[in-house]
């Protein structure tokens, strides 16, 4: 038993150890790949079963969290991610999941020290973010405004006409986990990628006109196939992410790759079927042979 302050709204309670990412994700990945196993970017020669975790919630603060949780996993992104539909409407159960998501983001990047390099104004500005979005968890606020929330579906690129696109580029838009603290001079952003989707906690956000179709209203709306409008220098964000991951994964040893190798040979009824086969299929349309070269050796994430 662990006993503490919780974290979200301050009462002295038993802790309760709660994802950062939440557990659906970790759960689907599992259920969609070849193996049934997870293999993490920072960590690729270990297999895990599970996401990070940390002892931040009491019980009635991780029951508002799996509320949210439950209701954009049953009806945003199952559904989304099964191809099975395209539209979907929402309700303030998603301003309430993305600012969770953001708010766990960045307690895990403030208590990791990963927040210290950024400039003075920024951490500043971190700081104000979370008090805003805890008011809206605590469901004190509706909106989480001028910290707002975006999300960004994603799908697999059937071609492109760009330069320097990563050959396992399609594994991590489709299949990859991922969060950052990202600043730059017009933006600044917790970064969330949870499979198809991308959920991004603004911090700083002075030209609003560059991220079109993002943005999550408080009283709700619709995700629907539309155009997006985002900035080239967060796409060159993703290129730089989908390689990382790459450099990552090309790290896994020969003993680990044998066994990946084993793995896959005793799971081939479901590999046609597995979401890694679909993601590592978009990959090969768009690059051929050269997807699986072993010194840039792309695999996702997941696909172990």
């Amino acid at each position: 038993m662990t006993l503490g302050g919780c974290r979200l709204c301050g009462a002295e309670a038993e802790l309760r150890e709660s994802h950062i990412l939440p557990a659906f994700l970790y759960k689907w990945m599992k259920d969609t790949s070849v193996t049934g196993r997870i293999r993490l970017g920072v960590s690729p020669n270990r297999r895990v079963q599970d996401g990070l975790k940390r002892r931040w919630l009491c019980a009635n603060c991780e029951a508002r969290f799996s509320k949210w949780e439950s209701a954009f996993a049953a009806r945003i992104f199952h559904p989304y991610s099964s191809r099975v539909s395209a539209r979907f409407d929402y309700d303030s159960f998603l301003i309430r999941f993305c600012t969770s998501v953001s708010w766990r983001v960045l307690l895990f990047h403030q208590d990791e020290g990963y927040c210290a390099h950024l400039p003075e104004d920024v951490i500043s500005r971190t700081e104000e973010a979370a008090e805003k979005w805890r008011a809206v968890l605590l469901e004190r606020s509706a909106d989480p405004n001028p910290f707002e929330q975006h999300l960004l579906p994603l799908e697999a690129i059937e071609s492109h006409n760009v330069p320097e696109v990563p050959r396992n580029i399609n594994r991590y838009l489709v299949r990859a986990i991922d969060m950052d603290v990202v600043y730059g001079r017009s933006s600044s952003f917790l970064y969330s990628k949870l499979g198809r989707f991308i959920i991004l906690g603004f911090l700083q956000l002075n030209n609003p006109g560059h991220w079109q179709g993002t943005k999550v209203e408080a009283a709700g709306g619709f995700i629907e196939p539309k155009k997006y409008t985002l900035p080239a220098d967060f796409v060159d964000y993703l290129f730089h992410k989908a390689k990382r991951l790459a450099e990552l994964n090309s790290q896994i040893s020969s003993a680990q790759r044998k066994k990946i190798e084993e793995a896959f040979r005793r799971n081939r009824d479901r590999i046609a079927k597995s979401d890694d086969f679909y993601a590592l299929s978009h990959d090969v349309r768009l690059f051929g042979k050269a997807v699986f070269q072993r010194k840039s050796d792309e695999t996702s994430e997941s696909e172990q």
